[in-house]
């Protein structure tokens, strides 16, 4: 699971986040966010804001949270904006919005495409500079802004986050699920921390191996790390001692043949 995945999976959950994070007034026109194809290519747009009104303007989003070596990221998400309109024909107007976790990593927009630069479709995201106010206006925001932190100051605002949402409801589901995104983030932005040390981060009572993001994690990792084991010559029962699973869980990862 890549870091775009994580927001596009945010805002599956929540469509009208990318207006937040805008700091624009959410609109009242529903909108779906999805994934399409584009015909005869291999492109594919990941991130479409669908509006049910014809009178409201389809927004393209896209994140980014690495470096890349040619400058080919601003092409690509151009190419795949002008195809969708190609393919789909919306009646819809249209806009784009780019969320990077840090400036470092906008490369600038070539001059090829410099018309988009300077009109008032595309709009630019640097998590690492946004403004507090916006990212206290909601939950979800705010833990969007943990992907553009340093190490400590993401440690100080998801706990900030995890206080907020322990004052705000007692629905013991959304505070899972508010903790099981952190989670997610800081495995993902952090790889090298140890799940006790996100586990102390958070508080001695949370058990992470309970958040439905680990046992997915733990499924994938099994899942490449068990035919290797069985290859290099050890047993089933070898394998579950030493992952620290039930023999059967092991056996029917190996059996699986799970491609992740």
């Amino acid at each position: 699971m890549e870091t775009d995945s994580l927001f596009y999976r945010l805002f599956q959950e929540k469509p009208k986040l990318i207006f937040e994070l805008l700091g624009e007034k959410v609109p009242r026109t529903i909108y779906t966010f999805g994934s399409y194809e584009i015909k005869q290519t291999s492109l594919r747009a990941d991130g479409v804001l669908q509006p049910k009104s014809p009178n409201s303007p389809i927004v393209f989003v896209e994140a980014q949270g690495y470096s890349t070596l040619k400058n080919k990221f601003y092409p690509s998400f151009f190419a795949k904006i002008c195809m969708f309109l190609h393919d789909y024909e919306p009646p819809n107007d249209w806009r784009a919005v780019i969320l990077f976790t840090k400036r470092k990593y906008d490369t600038g927009v070539p001059h090829h495409y410099r018309e988009f630069d300077t009109s008032d479709r595309l709009q630019r995201i640097y998590l690492d500079e946004m403004p507090v106010e916006i990212a206290d206006c909601s939950l979800e925001v705010g833990l969007i802004q943990l992907f553009g932190l340093n190490k400590q100051s993401a440690f100080d605002r998801a706990s900030e986050i995890l206080h907020q949402t322990q004052q705000r409801t007692s629905d013991a589901i959304e505070q899972q699920r508010v903790l099981e995104w952190i989670v997610t983030v800081f495995v993902h932005k952090f790889p090298k921390l140890s799940r006790e040390e996100i586990k102390t981060m958070l508080g001695t009572k949370v058990e992470l191996r309970k958040t439905r993001f680990y046992q997915e994690i733990e499924e994938e990792t099994y899942s490449k790390v068990i035919p290797i084991l069985l290859e290099s010559g050890m047993s089933i029962s070898d394998i579950a001692k030493r992952l620290d699973i039930s023999v059967k869980r092991a056996r029917a990862i190996a059996s699986s043949g799970i491609e992740v």
